[in-house]
């Protein structure tokens, strides 16, 4: 049964998924995204797009057909082919069925000017991939930890 709010993520049910779009043209990353996610304590539901414009296919895809699973989470590199990631996170943050989905800035950058301007574009969060993967295995960790257990997807307003 589609939900009474198509445009709100699901709510979090325990024990279920946390569904995540990750935004990402390096298979190598996805590769580690996917290895990192397999060491969770909560359970993860993946899907991957290889640019912008294949994200918003697929956001656009679940919009129509399925709003009950719209991702919970975005994770979003910055340096994308096509548009940019910025540009990605502008157009997210500006739709109004997607803005309340959390976007978390997902990049190689350390550049404190790139977080900033990630900021002012309503980026959730800003994280760097660290690259010795038990570190960025804990950060992955401590990142999905937050996102499922202390700040859960926001639930439909009634």
């Amino acid at each position: 049964m589609p939900s009474p709010f198509p445009c709100s993520p699901a709510c979090l049910l325990p024990g279920s998924p946390l569904r995540i779009l990750i935004i990402d043209d390096n298979l190598a990353d996805q590769y580690l995204l996917r290895e990192a996610a397999e060491t969770l304590g909560v359970p993860v539901a993946l899907t991957f797009a290889m640019d912008g414009d294949h994200g918003f296919a697929i956001l656009d895809h679940l919009l129509a057909r399925c709003p009950d699973e719209l991702p919970q989470l975005i994770l979003l590199d910055l340096h994308l082919p096509g548009l940019s990631g910025l540009e990605v996170l502008e157009r997210l943050k500006t739709h109004e069925c997607l803005a309340v989905i959390p976007v978390v800035m997902l990049t190689t950058s350390s550049l404190i000017e790139d977080a900033r301007v990630a900021y002012r574009r309503r980026a959730n969060a800003f994280m760097t991939k660290h690259p010795n993967f038990e570190v960025f295995r804990q950060q992955f960790q401590t990142m999905i930890s937050f996102w499922h257990d202390a700040a859960p997807p926001p639930t439909p307003v009634r």
